[in-house]
């Protein structure tokens, strides 16, 4: 399949593990043209065939981001010092139905609020379902949610074992001895189910990363 002839998917987070998984499932697949997105293009010029600054704290960078792209996907970082997801899914998703996309794809997580009756505050959780909302009234042809568990790859990284006060290795994640499990998945999943809804055009479509329970 030429070039001309694959539908052109811009990547949120490109550099991250959920922009670079979708990034690299995309290729592997050989059917989509990718344009990687992120603030430091310069740096990351080998990512996909296209790599593009944007800013999604800068909304004017989006309009050349989205141009031309028959789906994007999108993910935003609550971690990050600063950031305002509710605010920043608004303006992609401005941006995105502007640009006359498609297929809008949004890494989602559950409504902690509102599943557990306020008991519980998860504002990691709950502020990206609140964005839910937008993406369905905004009018895409086709709109898939995607919900991604806990990763292997957090054990490795951020969540890694820590040396404790006693000098042994214990894991940063705390976990309720009593039940000593968590539901995980691999991020590279991730990658393999975002393009599969782009190919089968899912109008609406709630993906959950395959789950194990896994005994720590």
């Amino acid at each position: 399949m030429s070039s001309n002839d694959r539908k052109l998917i811009a990547v949120i987070g490109a550099t991250g593990q959920q922009g670079g998984a979708v990034v690299r499932a995309l290729q592997a697949s050989g059917q989509f043209k990718v344009r990687a997105l992120t603030r430091n293009p310069g740096k990351h010029r080998e990512l996909a065939e296209e790599v593009v600054e944007v800013d999604l704290d800068r909304p004017e960078t989006l309009k050349a981001a989205f141009e031309g792209a028959r789906g994007v996907f999108l993910v935003t970082n609550f971690w990050e010092k600063g950031t305002d997801e509710h605010k920043q899914a608004t303006a992609a998703v401005r941006a995105a139905t502007d640009a006359g996309v498609k297929h809008f794809i949004w890494s989602t997580l559950p409504d902690v609020e509102a599943i557990s009756g306020g008991k519980f505050h998860v504002p990691h959780f709950t502020g990206k379902a609140k964005v839910d909302r937008i993406v369905k009234e905004a009018g895409f042809a086709y709109h898939t949610f995607v919900i991604a568990p806990f990763f292997y790859q957090n054990l490795a990284g951020s969540l890694a074992p820590q040396k404790q006060a006693d000098g042994s290795m214990g894991w940063a994640l705390p976990l309720d001895p009593a039940v000593r499990c968590i539901h995980m998945g691999d991020i590279s999943e991730l990658g393999i189910i975002v393009p599969a809804h782009s190919r089968t055009r899912i109008r609406q479509a709630m993906a959950s990363i395959c789950l194990s329970s896994v005994i720590l």
